[in-house]
């Protein structure tokens, strides 16, 4: 099976679950820059209601998780035996 319809899906779905949860967000952001880098602070605080604290999270989940699936399906890829070169190789009729 091709890796590409699962990082699709997972671009997909990772995309509409983050869409969701920051869509549905109500939060502030703040950075301070300071000198020495040590003292240099940033901070998010973002709280999400209604369908993206459920459904964003859960399509994000799912996205993380067809995401693996790619990379788990493209390590296998890479060691799956050829055909070498001058055999025919006949294809399953449709």
């Amino acid at each position: 099976m091709k890796p590409d319809r699962f990082v699709i899906a997972s671009v997909l779905f990772l995309s509409t679950g983050l869409g969701l949860i920051f869509g549905y967000c109500n939060g502030t952001a703040g950075m301070s820059a300071s000198f020495p880098l040590s003292g240099a602070s940033l901070s998010i605080c973002t709280t999400t209601t209604g369908p993206g604290a459920l459904g964003g999270v859960a399509l994000t989940a799912t996205g993380v998780l067809l995401l693996l699936c790619a990379l788990l399906l493209s390590i296998v890829g890479q060691f799956r035996k050829k055909a070498p070169p001058g055999k025919a190789t006949l294809l399953p009729k449709d």
